[in-house]
């Protein structure tokens, strides 16, 4: 197990749960809790406990993803994890995949695609706001130590954009994605995934019959909730707060024209969300 360095990124971590992402430095920290020197870390091991001034017990680990996600500057909302984790599952992510991402706000969505690509294949992200790119330029670098080859930021309008090649998965993070998505199709390839996050439903309705009308089928709508449990040695209940709803996703595959008809979703089509039951001959899974 490898000690901690000067200026390595460090998680101290109280027993009932609180959180400070710090850096390994020549440097005071205090809290409610109370105070340490930032310096006596290096040299620790992950796992291993530090005593406040307080004397209260803080365990040191390394941040993982979510824990840089929730702690890095932002001036944009960021997607939650539980969102991110289905969305890279569901798009099947690949190293050397290639992936055309837009809007990357803070750059929640990037850091997540990036470290399921392994350094292989390519990024392109486009985000309208310059001052947003910035923004995630800055933790993406941060959290990779230096800027990934693999990934390139454009600054510019998504309706505006025309790629030289084509691409394996497409992530929308916008406003109205639906304006993006004739635009889209193009640069797609055949089977490819197209992923789009939208807080309200009626911008999912609006995305879906974009979808249906240029190129794409097996098309899918979902929300996640998640609720917490707190269990001890008497009992266990859920938590009186959860995280429940923060976005609806949306998962389509691009395929070949049929007649020239619009392309019925999947399990989530007209008549099942009438009814609440499978088309006929449909299977509900």
């Amino acid at each position: 197990m490898s000690k901690f360095q000067l200026s390595e990124w460090v998680l101290l971590t109280s027993q009932k749960g609180k959180k400070w992402l710090v850096q390994v430095a020549d440097a005071p920290f205090s809290s409610h809790l109370g105070g340490i020197h930032l310096g006596d870390i290096a040299g620790m091991e992950e796992g291993d406990w530090l005593i406040t001034s307080k004397g209260a017990k803080l365990m040191l680990f390394r941040p993982t993803l979510q824990d840089y996600i929730f702690s890095m500057k932002r001036r944009t909302q960021i997607i939650y994890p539980k969102d991110l984790s289905a969305m890279i599952f569901y798009s099947d992510i690949y190293p050397g995949c290639v992936i055309l991402e837009t809007g990357i706000g803070s750059g929640a969505l990037s850091l997540a695609l990036l470290r399921a690509m392994c350094g292989r294949g390519k990024l392109i992200s486009v985000e309208k706001r310059a001052e947003f790119a910035v923004d995630a330029r800055e933790n993406i670098r941060r959290f990779f130590g230096a800027e990934p080859e693999n990934h390139e930021i454009i600054v510019a309008d998504i309706e505006g954009v025309c790629l030289s090649c084509e691409v394996d998965r497409i992530f929308l993070d916008l406003p109205e994605p639906w304006r993006a998505v004739s635009n889209m199709s193009g640069m797609l390839r055949m089977g490819g995934l197209l992923v789009s996050l939208s807080p309200n439903v009626g911008q999912v309705q609006l995305t879906h019959r974009q979808l249906q009308t240029n190129g794409f089928g097996d098309i899918v709508h979902f929300e996640l909730l998640r609720r917490d449990w707190k269990v001890d040695q008497l009992r266990a209940r859920p938590f009186d707060r959860m995280v429940a709803h923060t976005g609806f996703i949306t998962v389509a595959k691009r395929v070949s024209a049929l007649r020239g008809e619009p392309l019925e979703s999947g399990p989530g089509n007209e008549e099942f969300i009438q009814t609440g039951k499978a088309s006929e001959g449909g299977e509900l899974i």
